[in-house]
């Protein structure tokens, strides 16, 4: 599989709750091999389609759930590979929140993780910055979740958040929302946000090991400035072969034409970062598809012309190739 520009680590979370995910892999443009490999690398639009489409066939809640674990399971470190291992290893929630902003490119290159003191309160924000994807819900509720739930037991329990803000409308039931967070929820809002008390800014971690922290960082250190030259890379590719799939021709001299380099260079800078152009070409178009077919009123005809595609028949053929559905089948299926 080709990477595309925003790629997040599928870790142990798929294979953990691997019986959850499976019969929806297809429906989300993925193959059984996320849930066999651990180090697997997978599009972060497969990622949070994958999320809402288990959602939607069965729990609403799912990314909530998830993100809290099991009734009377510990927090899993693993869940989040050596970034989650570092993270809680950190001496305090200061140097926590310091290491997340900086590595959390290592976990997913388009998850943006901010905070800051505001008086007495500290506001920790996390946000999707892909444009590209709208439905957004469960991988909120999944983020927020996993950071409420580490923060209170790598701090002892010593805190309490004073409100949880999202950026998604509010569900009809959010129940199971208030029995988890305990505080004040709000929907609509500008952005994902987890309040605190100032004052655990500084508290210890009981979970920190100070040399499993300095003895990640050099690995952590190495793959983010991998991934970040890598990011940057691949979403000018890949954003090229978008824009050209609607001419109906994309090729390398295209690409490198819209990139103001050679196409000896560019096919030079695909080879670094081990990607043959034309299976990005097919992720990107893949990825097009599922998502206009998902979230779009198009017709299947005016899909298949933005994607190139010269007759509706050839679209099909590739989107049941992709699927194992004909896009009608794969839209249908989506809405109920």
């Amino acid at each position: 599989m080709a990477r595309l520009n925003y790629t997040v680590y599928a870790e142990a979370l798929l294979l953990r709750y691997a019986e959850v995910f499976r019969p929806f892999l297809g429906l989300a443009g993925l193959s059984s091999e996320v849930l066999e490999r651990p180090d697997a690398i997978i599009p972060l639009s497969k990622y949070t389609a994958l999320l809402e489409i288990t959602a939607a066939h069965t729990d609403p809640d799912l990314g909530l759930h998830l993100g809290l674990g099991l009734p009377g399971e510990a927090p899993q470190a693993s869940l989040l590979g050596g970034f989650g291992h570092a993270a809680r290893s950190a001496a305090s929630v200061r140097a926590l929140l310091e290491f997340v902003t900086r590595y959390m490119v290592v976990h997913a290159q388009a998850n943006e993780f901010t905070w800051q003191l505001r008086g007495n309160l500290l506001e920790m924000c996390y946000r999707l910055t892909d444009p590209s994807i709208t439905e957004r819900r469960q991988d909120a509720e999944y983020a927020m979740a996993v950071l409420f739930t580490r923060l209170r037991a790598y701090t002892g329990d010593r805190f309490a958040p004073v409100r949880v803000d999202f950026v998604h409308p509010q569900p009809a039931d959010i129940t199971q929302h208030r029995q988890a967070f305990q505080c004040p929820i709000r929907f609509d809002q500008p952005g994902n946000v987890l309040v605190w008390p100032a004052a655990m800014l500084d508290a210890p971690l009981v979970t920190a090991d100070p040399r499993l922290f300095q003895a990640l960082l050099p690995g952590l250190e190495q793959e983010r400035r991998r991934r970040l030259a890598d990011s940057d890379l691949s979403m000018q590719i890949s954003l090229a072969i978008e824009a050209d799939l609607k001419g109906g021709k994309v090729g390398l001299e295209e690409v490198a034409s819209q990139l103001c380099m050679s196409k000896r260079t560019l096919q030079r800078r695909l080879s670094e970062l081990n990607v043959e152009f034309n299976e990005l070409v097919e992720d990107v178009r893949q990825a097009r598809a599922m998502t206009l077919v998902r979230q779009s009123s198009l017709s299947l005809t005016e899909i298949a012309m933005q994607l190139g595609y010269n007759e509706a028949s050839s679209f099909t053929r590739a989107f049941r190739r992709w699927t194992g559905l004909t896009p009608r089948e794969y839209r249908q299926q989506i809405q109920h």
